[in-house]
């Protein structure tokens, strides 16, 4: 099969990139970036920047360790954003050009060419240019090409090489060949693995109905024989694909269980499903007449016809498809993205058999029928669109206007009643659905988020920086989120994740040990925390702020250390060291009796080892005698939307119209007046679930998302600290907007002293700091020399994962955890080299598997070149 375009198709090409360009401002970019505040900016285009950074940092094509993100983690769990897209490794030729930018450009351009390419796979397949125009543009309408091209980009940006396997796989049966074929899989499975398994599936149904189609002039007599060579190219691709998938596997091994339970007959009966196939960017996103499309389908003659729109059928309305595609996470139409383009083909199949008259009028008229019986049913029966009346009846009245289409077209013969309505109420719907949606990036936040001075301040702040220490920034919930995974240099850590994978252990201590605050709704984003113990634990010794953020980080021991623009660097000197030697140790049965806030308080004091001893001295008496008990006086009654009533004693009933404020005054014991720090713990019960709740304290926000929420954070405790600023006796708590109760309210002071390491030498926790040798210290090696005072044990503030190694003067050490999450081993007195290596698992089995790819591909091409041509190429 040769590729051959005319000049004809070349100009309808020309135009698809053309309309896909309008569309694309017309849908997204006349309402700001071509980006979104959220996923798009925290994650999809900052982590590529990440691994371009790395690779620029380490020359190393293969890493295997993200020291900078979230602590340090394997960075295979950041794999699904693109670690090895062919998409993004293109952009590793163009330092100059910003992560996002670059994204915004290959995005579109992605559109585009999966438009063509499916314009130009139907021509192959012999559909008139009508038919063909009119189902390339349903596929550049449909709802998540470009909604999830500009917010959640793995979601779509696969589709050039699926339509690209299509093609391979034309002709692999009409050429006998499987270069195309296997290539187009691979990278597939490079660009999103996780979408890769349906697209394998779509890619599967399309060869067999290809196989059963009468005219197949390849059948061997045998189809287990057929099956086995169809499946082999797609096998070549996962095998080559080993290096990227072994480890990948490995590391979401190691994630939590994020599956529901799910009842049997749940996953197994079937249901009529709209929102997985009518208008969603989390599904298919076509009219409702995909669904008319499906059961006229059945009727076919072709048996291999009436197979693929069967085939459809049940992966549609069958929940443990997408159950099964979805890694038996969750039931969620977004699996089933990958089988866009099968649908669109099946729409030009239909569009091509009303335009000759194929198919019956009673089979027309049964079948649009049936499409508003789906709706309704769906809605009434299953509740696909509970609580959405108005987009039920839309979508009602969107089946009734085709079915009407239908009949002028089948009175007058003009197709463009078939091919414009759907075209038209895809472009109504998505037009209404973008600006309704909201999300769009701010120009202007955008430009904030990613300001080059930025960049060069934490350039200028890490440069005459010799010790090993991390540097975050601070800013409100929507700087929190635009930073969370950003990086600005090769040398700096900072403590912060958001992604669906993740190192376990590190997020328990977050959310179930230390409890630092959560802002987002979203239980996976874990931002950089504004608790200043929190801040000394992980070794922050610096924070990018804004010159009105001086007093409050001035209360919690950050002085102002360089400045840039608008942007100020601030220093502390109290912060613990990344990775540091000490004896001061208690043992996690001694830690695990201790609770809040003497959970968090303690470990500015001692670390926790599994054999640690207790102290001989009082430990606990002095943790008590540095933080106490305090009353929290929150004003009762009715202030503005504000309501707050007493119902039961410790019990507070908040009612708020709207988000407001209130200042509730503390008792003050005779603390020493250095300076105090706050504890504040309260349990939160949501009287309107379906809704978040977020309550502030003097600006840190907790929230708790609503119950159906598909991330759902479960944060019923709220848990804040923060350091008061000298001469303070009050708080500032502003409750969100709802109906909700507090109880179980703590409040406690704490001396400011706890944020110092103690004078004495005996009392000292971070004895002996880490030396890092910045020269060595590379990707997965960090490397450097120690001064050990006493025998006790090295503590890292970097996560415990099983594929590190620790190796003293060239010993290998046996690491383990400590402080419950993080790295350490056991280590004598005295002066020590120290090298800290990580591999992540499944890295070297994946080589392997790889290379046999390689090896069979080059095999299964050298048999196809050899073979004499039995087909017409």
């Amino acid at each position: 099969m040769k590729i051959k375009i005319s000049k004809a198709e070349s100009k309808t090409c020309l135009f698809l990139c053309v309309l896909t360009l309008a569309c694309c401002w017309i849908f997204a970019w006349r309402h700001g970036m071509f980006g979104a505040k959220v996923d798009w900016l925290s994650q999809h285009s900052v982590l590529p920047d990440y691994f371009r950074q790395q690779f620029y940092a380490t020359g190393e094509l293969f890493p295997q360790f993200a020291g900078n993100l979230g602590g340090g983690q394997n960075i295979y769990h950041f794999s699904y954003y693109g670690l090895y897209s062919p998409v993004f490794l293109l952009s590793y030729l163009l330092p100059f050009v910003k992560m996002g930018d670059y994204l915004m450009a290959v995005s579109i351009a992605g559109i585009a060419a999966s438009v063509c390419l499916f314009y130009y796979w139907l021509g192959r397949r012999g559909f008139s240019r009508e038919v063909r125009l009119s189902a390339s543009i349903l596929l550049l309408l449909a709802g998540p090409m470009i909604f999830q091209s500009c917010h959640q980009v793995m979601f779509v940006n696969y589709m050039p090489f699926l339509c690209l396997a299509l093609l391979g796989i034309d002709r692999y049966f009409e050429a006998g060949r499987s270069g195309l074929y296997t290539v187009s899989v691979f990278l597939l499975i490079m660009t999103s693995f996780y979408f890769s398994i349906g697209g394998m599936l779509m890619l599967t149904l399309y060869g067999l109905s290809r196989y059963m189609d009468p005219e197949n002039p390849g059948k061997s007599g045998s189809f287990l024989k057929d099956a086995c060579a169809f499946l082999l190219p797609m096998a070549t691709a996962i095998l080559m694909s080993g290096f990227f998938l072994a480890p990948t596997a490995c590391a979401i091994l190691g994630k939590r269980d994020g599956s529901r339970a799910l009842d049997i007959g749940d996953l197994l009966i079937p249901k009529l499903p709209l929102e997985d196939l009518v208008h969603s960017a989390y599904g298919a996103g076509l009219t409702a007449g995909v669904i008319t499309v499906l059961i006229t389908g059945l009727s076919y003659q072709k048996r291999s016809e009436r197979l693929l729109h069967g085939s459809c059928l049940a992966i549609f309305t069958v929940p443990a498809f997408q159950w099964l595609l979805n890694g038996g996470l969750y039931v969620r139409g977004k699996s089933l993205i990958p089988f866009l383009p099968l649908l669109c083909y099946l729409t030009a199949m239909n569009l091509e058999k009303q335009r000759e008259r194929k198919i019956p009028l009673r089979i027309n008229i049964i079948a649009h029928v049936l499409t508003i019986l789906w709706i309704v049913v769906s809605h009434f029966y299953f509740r696909e669109l509970a609580g959405e009346p108005l987009w039920h009846r839309l979508i009602l009245a969107e089946g009734i206007l085709l079915f009407i289409c239908f009949c002028i077209y089948w009175r007058l013969g003009r197709l463009l009643f078939l091919t414009v309505p759907p075209a038209l109420c895809l472009f109504v719907g998505g037009s209404f659905f973008y600006s309704s949606a909201g999300g769009a990036l701010d120009k202007a936040f955008y430009e904030q988020a990613t300001d080059a001075r930025i960049g060069q301040l934490v350039e200028e702040t890490l440069e005459g920086e010799d010790g090993f220490w991390r540097l975050e920034q601070k800013g409100d919930a929507g700087e929190k989120s635009a930073d969370i995974n950003r990086i600005w240099n090769d040398r700096q850590w900072i403590s912060s994740i958001y992604s669906s994978a993740y190192n376990t252990d590190y997020q328990k201590f977050r959310k179930d040990i230390f409890e630092v605050e959560e802002p987002f709704r979203n239980d996976l984003m874990q931002a950089a925390s504004d608790d200043p113990l929190y801040q000394k634990l992980m070794g922050v010794k610096y924070i990018l702020g804004a010159p009105e953020d001086e007093a409050s980080l001035a209360a919690a021991g950050y002085a102002p250390y360089k400045k840039e623009g608008r942007y100020v660097a601030y220093q502390s000197t109290n912060t613990a060291p990344i990775a540091y030697a000490t004896d001061r140790t208690v043992g996690v049965q001694d830690y695990g009796k201790l609770e809040f806030p003497y959970s968090q308080t303690a470990l500015m004091k001692y670390v926790v080892t599994e054999d640690g001893q207790a102290p001989e001295d009082d430990w606990k008496g002095e943790l008590e005698s540095l933080t106490v008990p305090v009353e929290l006086k929150v004003p009762e009654g009715k202030e503005g939307d504000l309501d707050i009533d007493r119902p039961t004693d410790g019990v507070y009933h908040i009612r708020a119209g709207k988000t407001q404020e209130t200042k509730c005054s503390l008792s003050m014991p005779s603390l020493q007046e250095t300076g105090k720090l706050i504890f504040l713990r309260f349990h939160v019960q949501n009287n309107q679930p379906k809704k978040d709740v977020a309550v502030w304290m003097n600006g840190i926000r907790n929230k708790l998302s609503a119950r159906d929420h598909i991330y759902y954070n479960g944060n019923t405790t709220f848990t804040y600290a923060a350091a008061l600023e000298p001469g303070a006796s009050e708080i500032a708590l502003k409750f969100g907007k709802g109906d909700y109760e507090i109880s179980r309210l703590e409040c406690f002071l704490a001396d400011a002293r706890l944020l110092e390491d103690a004078k004495a030498q005996e009392q000292k926790l971070y004895q002996s700091p880490l030396v890092v040798d910045w020269e060595q210290t590379k990707g997965s090696r960090i490397v450097g020399t120690i001064d050990v005072k006493n025998t006790g044990y090295f503590i890292t503030s970097i996560p415990y994962d099983e594929g590190f190694e620790i190796f003293i003067d060239g010993e290998q050490a046996e690491a383990e955890k400590a402080n419950l999450a993080f790295l350490g081993c056991a280590i004598k007195k005295g002066s020590h080299q120290i090298e800290i290596l990580y591999r992540a698992k499944g890295a070297s089995a994946g080589k392997i598997l790889s290379c046999a790819g390689i090896l069979l591909l080059l095999a299964m091409l050298a048999v196809e070149a050899r073979r004499k041509p039995s087909r017409s190429d």
